[in-house]
């Protein structure tokens, strides 16, 4: 299966904040989270602002397509504490795409496109997506890289950092 990334436009952030929902529910486990009163997994959408808004090289949007069609995202940026540091703020793969390989693929293709030093934060109950990461970045770093739990504002999440050379 063909995986690729592609931008995202401006005039295609509504598909993202659509797509946001998806992520929201599949966060609301960890993060406690409950629909609201309509019944649907809401969001404040001005956190995705900054990728519309601030300079491409510090926030940059992609569409994960799976042949032709969308199986999620990346939202990749500059850290904002550490700006020579590549951070995923959010990665996101639709189920009906889980487990065959499509997140690693789309991931490799962000390092590729983006290489240097990286961080992947992952809220410390996100089981799952810990051994995704920790999967991944093995993978892509050549198993050279570190795994901390430290705060991230005001949670505990799973950090893990290396370089990626192209």
């Amino acid at each position: 299966m063909k995986i690729s990334l592609k931008p995202v436009q401006p005039s295609q952030r509504y598909v993202i904040d659509n797509l946001f929902r998806y992520y929201v529910y599949e966060m609301s486990g960890f993060l406690k989270l409950s629909p609201n009163s309509d019944g649907q997994y809401s969001f404040n959408p001005a956190i995705l602002d900054p990728y519309w808004e601030e300079s491409k090289n510090f926030h940059i949007p992609y569409f994960i397509y799976a042949e032709q069609d969308i199986a999620g995202f990346a939202l990749v940026r500059r850290y904002p504490q550490q700006s020579e540091l590549w951070d995923m703020g959010q990665f996101f793969v639709l189920r009906k795409y889980a487990s065959q390989g499509i997140g690693h693929k789309a991931f490799k293709q962000v390092c590729i496109e983006h290489p240097g030093y990286w961080q992947i934060r992952v809220l410390k109950e996100n089981h799952k997506a810990l051994c995704f990461w920790k999967s991944a970045v093995q993978q892509f770093s050549g198993g050279v890289f570190t795994h901390t739990q430290e705060l991230d504002i005001d949670l505990e999440m799973h950090f893990l950092r290396f370089e990626f050379k192209t």
